[in-house]
């Protein structure tokens, strides 16, 4: 395991960044199931467990906020709920333990299920906004972080703890969070910016994307 707190490239304290997450909020089944991994691993050391509220899957990093301005951050929030619309909502399964070095995860299978949400919001991003992060993260695999490395240490305690793995938990995907997010100590804070429905088309309903913190304010991990 290698220390997942190191300081990104243009990440500072109290700089913000646009990220695009799928979170957890009213979905107590995956509460449950970081708990019980989040047991299984407390007597192995240097890990940092995410709180339940904070539980999230990164979809997309946008870019810093003090790059992109609010005209375009109105566009980039109007396109990807017009992509959104025509993007089913899918069911995936959370479980299976993956391999990364800075945290424990859990894979989303099928792999593919997601993929048709990020590329849109991808594309949308791609032409609404000049200074983005697009390409530090060509590929993605979409996965549910438990904890994360604070420092380096043995791979072979978390594999043993993770073994046999938990029973997978399946949850329907079918709304993308924006959030204003920045690393505070060994956690990242963030407000919700909107939130975007998916399948709107499908269903009939014309709904606005919400837009504004209300009370989606909160702090937590990110990765």
């Amino acid at each position: 395991m290698t220390n997942h707190w190191w300081w990104r490239p243009g990440v500072r304290s109290g700089r913000r960044l646009y990220v695009w997450h799928i979170l957890f909020d009213g979905r107590p089944e995956i509460g449950k199931l970081a708990k019980e991994c989040q047991q299984r691993l407390i007597t192995v050391p240097g890990l940092d467990p995410v709180p339940t509220p904070w539980l999230h899957m990164t979809t997309q990093i946008v870019g810093f906020a003090d790059e992109i301005s609010d005209s375009e951050l109105a566009d980039m929030i109007a396109s990807v709920s017009e992509r959104m619309r025509s993007v089913t909502p899918t069911s995936v399964s959370l479980g299976r333990p993956l391999f990364h070095s800075e945290a424990v995860v859990l894979g989303a299978t099928p792999r593919e299920g997601l993929d048709a949400a990020r590329s849109g919001i991808r594309q949308a991003v791609a032409v609404t906004v000049r200074t983005n992060q697009l390409a530090d993260d060509p590929d993605w695999v979409p996965h549910l972080s438990v904890a994360y490395s604070n420092s380096d240490a043995p791979a072979a305690p978390v594999i043993a703890a993770m073994q046999p793995p938990p029973p997978p938990v399946d949850v329907t995907i079918d709304r993308i969070d924006l959030v204003s997010q920045e690393r505070v100590g060994h956690c990242y804070v963030w407000d919700g910016v909107a939130s975007v429905e998916l399948g709107a088309a499908r269903s009939g309903a014309e709904k606005a994307p919400v837009v504004g913190p209300g009370d989606e304010g909160k702090s937590g991990e990110q990765e």
